[in-house]
């Protein structure tokens, strides 16, 4: 016989099925698995630094209304201490008042320059005088950026 009519003789070749995605290879599920658990602890992580700072959301909203109404300087130092006292030591915070005060918010926030909030050493004087600008966005930044001590 001729070696081309055994050729011809062949059945067409016929292609395999493609390979499907589905099911997946182990290798696969413990991918998976481990993109989870990361996605999980990115998830658990997000939510407690947000519940932790949370109160700092409060006092800078507390702030502009504050602002907003026009409030006097002693409304402005009843917001800080409030919020100095949900985080720093109550015997530490309460008791502070006159310069010791403003230097305990520049000394936590050291975004804050040296003459920030001296106002607030004014605060049981006659007239203490108005809270400008400055002091406002002052108090915001350190009601945002102050240094929280470990607890």
């Amino acid at each position: 016989m001729n070696p081309e009519q055994l050729l011809q003789q062949l059945a067409p070749l016929r292609t395999p099925d493609p390979i499907g995605f589905w099911p997946l290879a182990p290798v696969w599920w413990v991918a998976l698995l481990l993109l989870a658990i990361a996605l999980a602890a990115i998830v658990v992580w997000f939510l407690k630094h947000r519940r932790k700072n949370a109160y700092r959301r409060y006092g800078v909203v507390w702030i502009d209304e504050l602002e907003a109404s026009g409030a006097d300087v002693q409304a402005l130092s009843k917001a800080l201490k409030s919020q100095a006292l949900q985080v720093f030591d109550s015997s530490t915070v309460a008791g502070l008042s006159g310069e010791s005060w403003p230097m305990f918010l520049r000394e936590s926030c050291p975004k804050l320059d040296r003459s920030a909030l001296t106002i607030l050493s004014r605060i049981h004087a006659p007239d203490p005088g108005l809270v400008t600008e400055s002091d406002w966005q002052n108090a915001r930044l350190w009601m945002t950026s102050h240094e929280v001590p470990d607890a």
